[in-house]
């Protein structure tokens, strides 16, 4: 049976692809969409080739495209991700990337890990960017205390070098004074908010949050039977060439790992 026209493209496609002519690639696989619209395969591959040369919002589009006519279609979710990603949409970008992770699980494909790690990064990226954002607010609350502070004692001052029942000196002196309680307010509250408390600081993650193998935030913890835990992805990957436990080298399989529930939820509320 010959391939159909679709197909020819497709394959010529793919050659193009793996040549790195992507652009050449996105219009063979063009010509296979108008053959034949109905195959989700074409515009994952063409998905593929535009996150390669930066078309974010087209490679979004292909992926839409081919999680309607495959809603469990792994790699149109892994692509969507990078392309929610690259396009600074991060809480949609995990939703895909998780949904990614787990179809890969049940298929058993080789790019678990890959999903996975994008999962990781996502998170990690989007701890970063709630720790910038938190910094920046208590920053501007501190300006905003500042400025009052500072309005409150200008009007103090005017008020009492205007003050008709005091002499001159005493209108000096309760200047002074209240320029000196001004300063000693603001320093202090300079160094409430600079204090070393980690409360005030840039938190880094933590230790417990950070897979032993990878140093990425956990996603997926599983235990091992020594109660230690590791990334689900990144130690199924280990387990295939080295049948042990990376810390005790005990011999450890798939079927000894158990979900470490309470680390997950501890991930995900951070």
């Amino acid at each position: 049976m010959h391939p159909s026209e679709s197909e020819l493209h497709k394959e010529a496609g793919n050659v193009l692809f793996s040549h790195q002519d992507y652009k050449g690639a996105i219009d063979e696989y063009t010509k296979a969409i108008i053959r034949d619209a109905s195959n989700p395969v074409y515009f994952t591959n063409r998905a593929l080739c535009r996150l390669r040369v930066s078309s974010f919002e087209d490679a979004l589009g292909d992926c839409e495209k081919a999680l309607e006519l495959s809603t469990n279609n792994m790699k149109a979710n892994f692509y969507k991700g990078q392309a929610l990603s690259a396009l600074n949409r991060p809480n949609e970008a995990l939703r895909s990337f998780t949904k990614a992770y787990e179809l890969a699980l049940r298929e058993k494909s080789p790019s678990t890990q890959a999903i996975a790690q994008s999962i990781l990064n996502a998170k990690k990226l989007k701890w970063e960017v709630q720790e910038e954002r938190r910094l920046e607010k208590e920053a501007a609350l501190l300006h905003e205390m500042m400025d009052i502070l500072e309005s409150n004692y200008a009007k103090r001052i005017s008020e009492a070098l205007n003050d008709e029942y005091a002499v001159e000196h005493e209108k000096l002196e309760n200047k002074e004074f209240l320029e000196y309680e001004r300063d000693e307010k603001i320093s202090l509250l300079r160094k409430t908010f600079e204090r070393s408390d980690a409360k005030y600081q840039k938190r880094e993650v933590p230790d417990y949050m950070i897979d032993p193998i990878s140093f990425n935030i956990f996603y997926d913890p599983v235990m091992s039977k020594s109660g230690r835990s590791f990334e689900k992805s990144v130690l199924l990957e280990h387990l295939k060439n080295n049948p042990f436990d990376p810390f005790t080298r005990e011999h450890l399989n798939e079927a000894d790992l158990r979900p470490n529930l309470a680390l997950k939820a501890a991930c995900e509320v951070s």
